[in-house]
């Protein structure tokens, strides 16, 4: 089967309200799709791995882009997969607070400003969120 893993970033569009909202239509979407992934969210952002068949993960992510609620939209890497990381997560979700932040310190500087070093070192990102489960 071909697979890949996609890695983006996002600012979150409006305010906190609409967290559930996005969980359970990422929930919805990706169970009809064959999508597997992880969504952080922290101060204001969101990072988020998707992984499945390259139409269907395209596709998500287009909707992502277009998505009202995300802004700066950044696509972080792409890579063909041989099987994925996150086979039972249609959608796994974790917002992440200052507290756990604290607990790992090195990753601060990931959810600030405009993602600089995510761009920089963007496989420090597939760390980041197998860290936070």
């Amino acid at each position: 089967m071909n697979l890949i893993q996609l890695v983006y970033v996002s600012r979150l569009a409006g305010d906190e309200s609409v967290l559930q909202s996005i969980h359970s239509h990422a929930v919805r979407n990706n169970t009809a799709h064959i999508i597997t992934g992880k969504l952080l969210y922290c101060s204001g952002r969101f990072l988020q791995v998707l992984e499945g068949e390259p139409a269907q993960v395209h596709r998500t992510f287009d909707l992502i882009k277009a998505d009202p609620r995300h802004r700066d939209v950044t696509l972080l890497m792409e890579q063909t997969i041989s099987e994925r990381a996150y086979p039972h997560w249609n959608m796994g979700f974790r917002h992440v607070q200052q507290d756990d932040l604290d607990q790992y310190p090195a990753y601060k500087a990931y959810f600030q400003d405009d993602f600089a070093a995510l761009k920089i070192q963007p496989l420090i990102a597939l760390e980041i969120i197998n860290n936070f489960v």
